[in-house]
C-alpha cells in the first residue's frame, strides 16, 4: 500500500472512528451482547450450531449500523472534491476508501467475534476458534461489499428502497434473535446436509464444522468472498446525491392537517421554522434512514402473534397505540440532522428567537411525524384487533403523545437542521439512552392504565379534546403573535 493511500486511510479513520469519535460505548455494548448470547447458547448446541449462531451475531450487529449511522461509508464522499484536488490518483483514492471501510467493518465484527471465540464450547480447539474469527471477518466484509453494491444500485430510486431495505434488516434481526433463542434445539440438530442451508450465508462460512456438509456449502463461502473482494476492489460508490423535491405522497395526504395547524396552532413568527422542519427534515437522508426503520419495532408485537381475542393480546395492541410516544426521544435527537449544516446561516441571520424556532420545529414534528404514526398504529389496531379499543384508547394515546412531545422538547438537542449526523452520537453520552428507557417504561405503564381505566369512547375523546384545547390556548394563535427577537 502506497504512502499516499496510508495517509488517506489515517485521515479518514481519524475523521470517522479515532480520537474523540471512537465508539467505545457502542463497541463495548456489542461485546456484552455477544458475550451474553454466546454464554446462553454454548451449552445448548453442538459445534456447527454454535458457529451458525455466533456468526449471526456480527452479521446482525454490522448490517444495522452499515445501513444507519455508518451508511456514509457506503456512499459518495462529501469531501471528494477537496480530496480530488490533492496529488493522489483516483485509484489510490478508491483504495483509501475501501481500506477505511474494511478496517471499520472489521473492528465492528471483532467486537462480537472475539467473545464468541472465547466462549466457544469445549469441542472447539485453538485452530477452530481462530477459524471462527477469520470466517466471521470474511462474512462481514462480504456483507459490506453486498450492501455497497445495493446502495449503488438503489440510490437512483431515492430513499424509499433504502429505507425499506434497512427496515427489513432491522425487523429481521429482531425476529431472528427471538426465533433463534426459541429454537436452539433445531440448531443442534443441523448436520450441514439440509438443502435450506444453501440459502444461509452463515452456514457457508461455518461449513468446516458441519459433519455432513457438501463441498458446495464451503464453495459458496469462497465464491461469495471472492465476489465481495472484487466488488470492494471496484468500489462502486454511488455518486453524490442530487437535489430533489421535498414533495411526497405522505406530505400530500397531510396537507389538510398542516393547513389546519397553521390556521389554529402555529403562530406567525413560528411559520418559517415550522415550514422548514416540516418540508426539510423528511428530505434529509440521514434522518430518514436512522429513524424511519425503527417504526418497524412496534410491529414486532404482531409478529409475536398478539391475539386480540385474549386479554394479553388486547394489552399488546394497546401498547402499540402508545409506541409513537415512546419513539419520540429518538426522533427529537435527530431533528438537528442535516447534510448541509453550512446553509444554517440563512436561519441564524434571521430576526428569530431560538425559543420561537424550537416551538415551530416542535409543531412540525407533531404534524409531520407524530400524527401519521399515531394514525397508522391506530389503523392497524382498528383492523387487526378491535375498533372499540382504537376509539377508546387511541385518543388517549394521541393526547399522551402531544404531552410527551411537549415535555421532551424542554431537553436541548441542538437547533433544527444544524448538525451533521456523525456529530449526534454525543447525545447518547448526554443521557438520551436513559431518557429513551424512561419514556419506554412510562409509556408501558400509561398504556396499561388507559387500557384498564378508560371506560368508554366518550371518555377517551374527552381526554384528547382537553389536551388539544390546552395546547391551543397555551401555545396556539389564540394567545397572540410571537416571533421576532
Amino acid at each position: 500500500m502506497s504512502t499516499r493511500v496510508l495517509a488517506l486511510l489515517r485521515a479518514q479513520l481519524s475523521g470517522e472512528v479515532l480520537g474523540e469519535r471512537t465508539p467505545v460505548a457502542a463497541l463495548a455494548l456489542q461485546v456484552v451482547v455477544a458475550g451474553l448470547l454466546c454464554a446462553v447458547v454454548r451449552g445448548e448446541v453442538g459445534a456447527f450450531g454454535y458457529a451458525l449462531f455466533a456468526l449471526s451475531i456480527p452479521l446482525a450487529l454490522v448490517a444495522v449500523p452499515l445501513l444507519g449511522e455508518l451508511a456514509p461509508l457506503l456512499r459518495a464522499d462529501p469531501a471528494a472534491e477537496w480530496v480530488g484536488a490533492l496529488p493522489i490518483s483516483p485509484r489510490e483514492l478508491r483504495l483509501g476508501r475501501v481500506a477505511t471501510l474494511v478496517v471499520i467493518v472489521g473492528m465492528l465484527g471483532l467486537a462480537s467475534l472475539v467473545p464468541a471465540a472465547l466462549l466457544a464450547p469445549a469441542g472447539f480447539g485453538a485452530a477452530d476458534r481462530a477459524l471462527l474469527v477469520a470466517a466471521g471477518l470474511g462474512l462481514v466484509w462480504t456483507l459490506a461489499a453486498a450492501l455497497l453494491v445495493l446502495q449503488a444500485l438503489l440510490h437512483r430510486f431515492g430513499e424509499g428502497p433504502l429505507v425499506a431495505l434497512q427496515t427489513a434488516v432491522f425487523l429481521g434481526v429482531l425476529v431472528g434473535l427471538l426465533a433463534g433463542l426459541r429454537r436452539l434445539g433445531l440448531l443442534d440438530e443441523l448436520t450441514g446436509a439440509e438443502p435450506a442451508l444453501l440459502l444461509v450465508p452463515q452456514a457457508w462460512f461455518a461449513a468446516w464444522l458441519a459433519p455432513e456438509a457438501p463441498p458446495l456449502l464451503g464453495g459458496l463461502a469462497a465464491a461469495s468472498f471472492a465476489v465481495g473482494a472484487a466488488a470492494l476492489a471496484l468500489a462502486p460508490f454511488p455518486p453524490a446525491p442530487r437535489a430533489r423535491s421535498t414533495r411526497s405522497s405522505l406530505g400530500t395526504l397531510l396537507a389538510p392537517a398542516r393547513r389546519l395547524a397553521e390556521l389554529t396552532w402555529v403562530r406567525d413568527g413560528e411559520r418559517g421554522p415550522f415550514g422548514l422542519v416540516y418540508d426539510g427534515l423528511p428530505a434529509e437522508r440521514e434522518f430518514v434512514v436512522r429513524t424511519y426503520p425503527l417504526v418497524a419495532a412496534p410491529l414486532l408485537f404482531l409478529v409475536l402473534g398478539a391475539d386480540p381475542s385474549t386479554t394479553e393480546g388486547e394489552g399488546l395492541f394497546a401498547l402499540l397505540l402508545f409506541a409513537p410516544a415512546a419513539y419520540l426521544p429518538f426522533v427529537l435527537m435527530h431533528v438537528p440532522t442535516t447534510s448541509t449544516p453550512d446553509a444554517r446561516w440563512v436561519v441564524d441571520t434571521a430576526p428569530l428567537a431560538a425559543s420561537v424556532e424550537d416551538e415551530g420545529a416542535l409543531k412540525a414534528v407533531a404534524v409531520r411525524l407524530l400524527l401519521p404514526l399515531q394514525l397508522g398504529m391506530g389503523a392497524l389496531v382498528a383492523v387487526l384487533a378491535d375498533m372499540d379499543l382504537f376509539l377508546r384508547v387511541g385518543p388517549v394515546a394521541v393526547a399522551v403523545g402531544l404531552l410527551t412531545l411537549r415535555l421532551l422538547a424542554r431537553r436541548p438537542s441542538g437547533r433544527p437542521l444544524s448538525t451533521p449526523a456523525h456529530d449526534l452520537a454525543s447525545a447518547w453520552n448526554d443521557g438520551l439512552g436513559g431518557t429513551l428507557m424512561a419514556v419506554g417504561v412510562g409509556m408501558t405503564l400509561v398504556a396499561v392504565a388507559a387500557w384498564r381505566l378508560v371506560p368508554s369512547v366518550a371518555v377517551g375523546q374527552a381526554v384528547l379534546a382537553a389536551v388539544v384545547a390546552l395546547e391551543l390556548v397555551a401555545f396556539g394563535r389564540l394567545r397572540g403573535r410571537r416571533g421576532a427577537v
